[in-house]
């Protein structure tokens, strides 16, 4: 049986980052902190999530809570949403080849839905849904253990260091997508095993395991 690929869907699968932003900025506005510019993205994407808060003015105990204000606001937005260049390619081509996919996602199961559909995008043997957008760990324990997967039957991508940590700590091989939220060189602190630029190499990556 060959291996099941495990994404992460915001920032992996669909890029949500721009819209992210307009609605922390939105938040920003009322709560007084400071609102990101187009000029900071390249800059805040570099640091780790403490730091960023730091940057932000926002306290680090309130950081979960504003993940998960972003994460309701964009909902209605996400059926809407077009996938990161190139990914919904490799995702057919990973399918030829036998393997067997999923995802992780905090965002509403029926906008998930209309986003596939609308993409035409039926791809997927596994999902798994959860409320906290900051309970990665716990949701990779969750999928293995619901779907009786072992660790050395999953390869998971991620676009954030959180989702390497998570993977790590899972026992995971990890893939590590460099064109969602987190920058390549903050990605590389995670010691993800493999660093991909752009969906393609991910299919030249497996193609040479």
């Amino acid at each position: 049986m060959k291996k099941v690929i495990l994404f992460n869907f915001n920032g992996t699968i669909v890029s949500t980052k721009l819209l992210a932003i307009d609605i922390f900025n939105e938040i920003a506005k009322k709560q007084g902190y400071k609102e990101i510019s187009e000029e900071e993205v390249l800059h805040l994407s570099t640091l780790s999530i403490r730091d960023r808060c730091k940057t932000l003015n926002v306290p680090i105990y309130k950081m979960p809570l504003v993940g998960i204000a972003i994460k309701r606001r964009y909902q209605t937005y996400i059926p809407n949403l077009k996938p990161v260049l190139g990914i919904s390619e490799v995702l057919k081509e990973l399918k030829k080849q036998d393997y067997k996919l999923g995802f992780l996602t905090s965002n509403n199961q029926n906008k998930i839905d209309e986003f596939l559909m609308n993409n035409t995008i039926n791809s997927f043997d596994y999902n798994h849904y959860s409320f906290n957008p900051f309970s990665k760990s716990k949701d990779i324990s969750s999928f293995l253990k619901n779907n009786r997967l072992k660790k050395d039957e999953v390869i998971y991508v991620g676009d954030e260091l959180r989702d390497i940590k998570a993977a790590k700590k899972n026992g995971l091989f990890c893939i590590a997508a460099s064109w969602g939220y987190d920058s390549t060189e903050l990605l590389n602190t995670g010691n993800a095993d493999f660093v991909a630029k752009q969906p393609k190499d991910i299919l030249d990556f497996l193609s040479r395991t």
